[in-house]
């Protein structure tokens, strides 16, 4: 089969070629993918694989066509139309997964093979009921994105109809979906980017104030609420935000990370942190339970993922290069068979 893998150093270690298809197992299941999504963890695996080791499909994020099924697989069958949950062997809500990162506990992608290709084999657990409002590349965006700012918010941020969320760095996938979720879920939300086409792009998807990130942001979010400040921070970019977004934060506040684009290493004031009540989370992706009530609550706000850009699985490769440019407003896709 035709696929986007790794070998080697770099986005450069990234190549379309052949791949062999593995057999269908207990309790797995072979589906035909239709499309894919692309995350910064693909740019991440390229940039951190070791150059000597084996070729590894890239790629999080899928939706497909059952082909078939494996022994002892009795609620699926070929034919049914299904989403793949790349959080790995996290079954119920717990704090954290049983596993440590790598060990037991896995994201898809690396090291085992993902989506950029066009089947997959992969246990019945990691497959879910497509939601039938959402086209394919809708489908296949939602799932790395969806599951990781729905626990963010939900879980970890604890919102509530009412809440101001702030989400620095609107345009990626991530941030974007962490704004959908949270103008369904009732909240106020304010962006911050750099381009002024992605502020007016986050306000017609419901953004309640945007402002230029070289602006005072973390005052400007003060303002906004009165001067009570953000309930919830989502913050993905890191160093770069940072300072921004403790300054944006109230009392009581929850300071929610899962990324570091703009740089991992920042200060903190421990005395304002600690008389201020606020909380700094770290968290990734989510159990399959908490990507189940995903699907329901987007199901139930008919929510649309934001497509940016598709590009077909033989140009996979440039996508992950216009992906790491930062251009986009929304997700990348990769269409496989549409």
């Amino acid at each position: 089969m035709k696929a986007i893998a790794h070998q080697g150093e770099g986005l450069d270690g990234a190549t379309y070629r052949d791949m062999e298809l593995s057999d269908v197992g207990q309790g797995q299941v072979c589906v035909r993918l239709k499309a894919a999504a692309l995350n910064h963890r693909d740019i991440w695996t390229c940039m951190r694989a070791e150059p000597g080791g084996p070729p590894v499909i890239l790629g999080s994020d899928g939706a497909g066509i059952v082909e078939r099924v494996g022994a002892g697989v009795t609620d699926l069958a070929p034919g049914d139309e299904v989403v793949v949950n790349s959080s790995q062997d996290w079954a119920g809500r717990a704090e954290v997964p049983l596993g440590e990162y790598g060990v037991g506990y896995k994201i898809l992608g690396f090291p085992d093979h993902g989506t950029f290709a066009e089947y997959i084999v992969i246990a019945r657990h990691q497959l879910e009921p497509k939601p039938g409002f959402l086209d394919w590349r809708e489908a296949a965006a939602l799932c790395l994105v969806g599951i990781t700012t729905y626990r963010a918010l939900f879980t970890e941020g604890r919102l509530e109809a009412g809440h101001t969320v702030a989400i620095p760095g609107i345009g990626g996938g991530a941030a974007t979906q962490a704004l959908l979720f949270a103008k369904a879920a009732g909240a106020r939300t304010v962006v911050t980017s750099r381009k002024p086409d992605k502020l007016e792009k986050a306000r017609a998807l419901g953004a309640d104030l945007a402002v230029a990130s070289d602006a005072d942001w973390g005052q400007a979010v003060r303002d906004f609420t009165a001067g009570r400040g953000a309930d919830i921070v989502i913050e993905t970019i890191g160093e770069a935000t940072w300072k921004a977004s403790m300054a944006a934060l109230a009392n009581g506040g929850r300071l929610v990370v899962f990324g570091a684009t703009g740089g991992g290493l920042v200060e903190i004031d421990l005395a304002s942190l600690f008389l201020h009540w606020q909380s700094i989370i770290g968290t990734t992706m989510g159990s399959r339970e908490e990507f189940q009530d995903m699907l329901a609550f987007t199901e139930k706000h008919q929510i649309h993922p934001v497509i940016d850009r598709a590009f077909p699985l033989a140009e996979g490769v440039e996508a992950l290069r216009y992906l790491d440019g930062a251009g986009q407003m929304g997700n990348v896709v990769l269409d496989i068979d549409i």
